[in-house]
This record gives C-alpha cells, structure tokens and sequence, in this order.
C-alpha cells in the first residue's frame, strides 16, 4: 500500500493537472484491488489457522488439553490480551475452567448463574455479544465478583461466542483486551469458526474421556471378576485339599503347609492353652479374624471354634498387611484344623476311656491276671514290657487336672506308653524306661510347674509287679502330700525312712518310737483340746528362736513361755538337750504324717487308732 501511494505521489508530481483526475481514479482502483487482496490473504492466512487448529485439537484426547489449546489459539487469532472459555454446568450456570494471558488466577473456577454477567447472555441468547468497556456497560447483568475479577484483570473490550454442538451449548467462548475495543464483524465470525471447531474438538475429547473411563471401568470389573473367580478357585482347591488331607489322617502340619502355600506367608497354630490369645477368643462365637499391627510386623489371628468352645487359633505374620483373600483362606484352614482338633479329641477321649477301663481292671486286685493280659494285649498294651509306673495325682475339676492330663498324654508320646484315669488320679504304664529317665522326661515336659504330686516306680514283669508298681507309685504321691510337696515329683526310692509308715509293721514301730518320745504331750492335746505338739514342733524347726516362734503362731511371749513349761513337765527337761530335740521333731514329724495318710479324723477315731497301734507295737515288743 505504500508503494502505491509513493507511486500516486510521483505520478501528480511528473504529469500536467488535467491528468490528476485520472490518475486519482486509477489510484484509487489499484488501492481497493490491493485491499481486496491484502483482506483475501488475510482471511486465507485466518482459514490456514483454523485448519491446523482443527488439525491440533483432533489429536488432543485429554479435555483440558483441549481447552488450554482453544484459549491460546483464540488471543493468537484476534491478538487480545486474555482468553478464557466458561463450560456449562448444572442448571445452566457457568464456570472458568480454563484462562490463558490472566495475570493471576482470579479468573480460575469464577462461576455465575443462568444470564449473568456476559457470558451468561451469550448462552442464553445462544448467539456471539460483546461489549467495548464491560466494567462500563448498563446492558450487562454484573456479578460483584465477577467485577471484583474483571477490575484486577483490567478487562475493558470482551467478545463472547457460544460453544455449540448440535443443539447442546457446552459453554462460551471470550477474548478480552485490557481496554476498551470494538469487535469487527469479521473478527466476531473468527472467534465463532474457531468456537464451533473448538466445540467440536470439546464434544470429541468429552466422548474419548467417557469411553475412557467407561473402558477402565468395564477393565476393573473384568479384572475384578477374574480376581473373584481367581479367589473362589483358590478356596475351591484349598477346601479340596484340606479335606483330603482330613480324610486321610494327615497331620495338623499338613494342613499348615497347605495354608501357607495358598495364603503365601507363615502360618502356625497357636493351642486354647496359650493365654496370649485366649483372653481374646474366650467368648467368641463366630471365626471373626483380629488384627494386630507393629512397625515390624502385621498380624492375623483366626479362632478355631469347637462345639465345645475356642480351641485354638491360626497365627499369621507377614511384613505387609494380609489382603482380604488371605484372611478368606486362613478362615478356611481353620475350619479344617477344628474338624481335625475335634476329631483328634473325640479319638483321644474315646482312647482315654478305652485305656482308663482297662487300667481300673488291671489295678483292681481282684482281676485274673491272665484275663488282664489279654485284655491289654486287645487295647494295644503289652503288661509284660511295663518298667516303669507314674501316678499323677491333682485336684479333680481343676486346671491342675487338665494339665495333668496333658503331661500325662505327652510323656505316653515320649516312651510310647499308655495313660489313662484311675481314682480320680493319672496312672502312666510306660515300657523299656528307667525311672531316672522318666523323671528326667517329666521335669523337661513341666519345666518345673507340676501339676500335682507325681510318684515314678520301677515295675517288673506282669500284671502283679505293675500293680505292686501303682501301689508304690500311688503312696509316694500320698507322702509327697502329706509332706507338703503337693506340686512336686519323687521316685519311691527317695522316700527312705518315711516308706515304713506304708506298712503295718513299720507303724507298729513307728507308733512305739512315737509314744515313747512325745506320747504324754500327744495325749495331753488329744484329752484337753490343746495344740502343744504344734508349739513345740514350731518351736525346734525354728531353732528354739522365741520371738520367730511368737510370730509364727501369732502368740505372746508369755503365751510361748507358759507353754513350754507345760511341755516340760509332760515329757521332761531332756527336750532341751540337742542330743534328744532331733527324736522330739522327728517323732513329732511322723506322728503328723501318720495322722495325714491315715485320715483318720474325728479325735476320738484318732486315739483310739493311736492307743491301739501302740498296744500292738508294746505287745510286738514283749514277745520279742
């Protein structure tokens, strides 16, 4: 254009004034043809635009690729300084989602009902609407916080067009300067061709999101799926399994092995005994799993329920948290490891009572021998291989019981012998073990908490040594009562001297060795109500310590004092004498321990038995 103005110049200048004319209606030709062309290029360079920008956004898949792409492209296309598109929403209210050329995030997430503010006339008219000031203009229904945005923006002219696809308009369009500017016909048709490529492009990125979603969805639910028939096959197979291993016999080990390979961790099984889980599935009623976390260490614990109640528990550890489907299959192998449990307990009672029958006919002395050893060789035990018997005896209905009778169980498994009940006490047969081993067996397997007092005697051959055994056995349980030891264990040979009071003879010299020491002050007790064998036997235990002995009784001193000299004058000064205070305890002792086994106890039954053992210990001793 300034070429042909120069040439215009030149022109006027060189030719006579009659020519003017002419060449300025030349001129003016030549203008107007190279404005046409200037405008042609122009809108060809604008359609070349919008080709690649339809170009662009059909590639893009993501929706807010595709909207940050129509803001830029739109402040390129009018040269404005601010673009952002408002997408329509619930109840046909508008909200930025996008802005590109913004100088803060003002614009970001302003929302504005049905026909307000600019852009909200433009979706209700449904046609392009701009404005040269808009802060300025009256026609606008103003928003104060749309206003409040526009004010820090410095927004003068803006130009809105709808986004329109079909007959949905997803929204609007808006090129804004940061002053005031009137839009041309030509640059509102613009920003309207690139509005409809732009809604297409919107529409198609929406559909591919949807379909996207649609098709993660319709893979998670395949994926879900096949994780559930996976899960279900892998019960299906555990379940399998584990009935098999059940109806075959196996071991609670293979049902451990098979919950591990299926769970994919460690698994144990912990027994109702173990008080760590006891105290949380004591009451329970249903095979709920408890979970427990440390920084270490995650942990699932699964009760294993009986008719009869809890009956253990499966443990599992894993560094990780257990998934759902690994607590699925612990349950399932409790299931099984309580059917085995039960039935293992069903076959140990039924083997208990089988055993208990047959160790009260062997133990009943009125029993032919031959019939017992038959009967022992039809339950599996042979009598003649018998060395050694153990006498377990604890309180009936206590916890002592119940662990006497599982270290009776366990030590039958260590020698492969037999146990059963017999008079309210637990009578072990064991074959080829010396008592020495077996006490060593029992004092491994208790680790020192006897569950009552134990006896162990060597038996020999046949059916009359095992009962002579028992007798041995039973007595040393007996002493070790009466002796205090009631949770403790002896041998019969460590009983020495206290054997004899087992045997009629040995009471009868007992008895004379008895009332020859300390029988005046015995019967002084028995005659007048009194205690002053307990004195005195308190009283040397301790040393002949007075004020130990006062606190011992709960007595005074005086009390103490009054007491002694009345035993003095019963059996003598000689009490005193280190050389006769051994006789004294020690006839003291056995006197308590005969009382203890006989249990013999109303007093007048006492001294009766008492003045009779005597007499036929004295008249022993005439004939003698």
């Amino acid at each position: 254009m300034s070429e042909a103005e120069s040439y215009r110049k030149r022109l006027l200048d060189e030719s006579p004034e009659s020519m003017h004319e002419e060449i300025e209606r030349q001129t003016g030709k030549v203008l107007a043809i190279m404005k046409r062309l200037s405008e042609r290029r122009q809108h060809a360079d604008e359609l070349t635009v919008l080709n690649s920008l339809a170009r662009r956004l059909a590639s893009l898949r993501e929706p807010r690729d595709v909207l940050q792409e129509v803001a830029m492209q739109t402040r390129r296309l009018l040269a404005t300084d601010v673009a952002y598109l408002m997408l329509r929403h619930e109840r046909d209210s508008l909200r930025v989602e996008v802005s590109d050329g913004s100088m803060g995030s003002v614009l970001g997430g302003i929302e504005i009902g049905p026909g307000q503010g600019l852009g909200g006339e433009v979706l209700r008219a449904g046609k392009p609407l701009w404005t040269e000031d808009y802060l300025k203009d009256s026609m606008i229904d103003h928003v104060r916080h749309v206003d409040d945005a526009a004010s820090s923006e410095h927004l003068g002219g803006i130009l809105g067009v709808p986004l329109i696809v079909g007959n949905e308009a997803l929204g609007v369009l808006l090129a804004a300067n940061r002053s005031p500017r009137k839009f041309t016909e030509r640059e509102i048709e613009l920003l309207a061709a690139l509005a409809a490529h732009a809604s297409v492009a919107i529409r198609n990125a929406t559909l591919f999101e949807q379909q996207q979603r649609s098709a993660e969805a319709l893979r998670g639910a395949i994926a879900a799926l096949k994780k559930t028939d996976d899960t279900r096959q892998r019960a299906f197979e555990l379940r399998e399994r584990l009935t098999g291993i059940v109806i075959s016999g196996g071991r609670l080990t293979d049902i451990l092995h098979e919950v591990e390979q299926a769970a994919g961790v460690p698994v144990r099984f912990e027994n109702a005994e173990n008080p760590e889980f006891s105290s949380l599935f004591s009451n329970s009623t249903s095979a709920v799993p408890l979970r427990a976390s440390s920084k270490a260490t995650s942990r699932v614990a699964v009760p294993v329920l009986l008719s009869a109640g809890y009956g253990g528990c499966l443990v599992a550890e894993s560094q990780v948290p257990l998934d759902e489907e690994s607590v699925r299959l612990l349950s399932i192998g409790s299931t099984a490891v309580a059917i085995m449990v039960a039935s293992e307990r069903s076959l140990a009672e039924v083997e208990l009572r089988t055993r208990s029958e047959f160790i009260n006919t062997l133990l009943w002395s009125q029993a032919d021998e031959e019939s017992v050893a038959r009967h022992g060789a039809s339950v599996g035990i042979d009598i003649d291989e018998v060395s050694a018997v153990v006498v377990v005896s604890a309180d009936p209905g206590t916890g002592d019981a119940e662990e006497a009778r599982r270290l009776a169980f366990l030590l039958a498994q260590e020698f492969h012998g037999w146990s059963g009940q017999h008079a309210e006490q637990i009578v072990i047969l064991l074959p080829g073990a010396p008592v020495e081993a077996v006490k060593q067996c029992v004092q491994r397997l208790a680790d020192g908490n006897y569950p009552g007092a134990i006896g162990i005697a060597p038996s020999m051959s046949g059916v009359r040594a095992v009962r002579s055994a028992h007798e041995a056995a039973q007595q040393t349980t007996t002493m070790l009562n009466a002796l205090g030891r009631s949770h403790d264990i002896a041998e019969v040979s460590e009983l020495g001297i206290y054997r004899s009071v087992f045997s009629q003879a040995g009471r009868n010299q007992l008895a004379v060795f008895v009332r020859q020491t300390v029988g005046p002050l015995i019967s002084h007790d028995h005659d007048y109500g009194r205690n002053l064998a307990t004195t005195l036997s308190t009283y040397l235990e301790l040393s002949q310590h007075h004020a130990r002995t006062c606190a011992a009784l709960h007595i005074h001193a005086n009390t103490l004092y009054q007491r002694l000299e009345r035993i003095t004058a019963l059996i003598g000064p000689g009490w005193k004498e280190p050389s006769l205070s051994l006789d004294v305890q020690l006839a003291l002792r056995l006197n308590g321990l005969m009382n203890s086994i006989t249990q013999v106890a109303p007093a007048s039954r006492h001294k009766a038995e008492w003045d009779r053992n005597v007499d036929e210990a004295s008249r022993s001793g005439a004939d003698a």
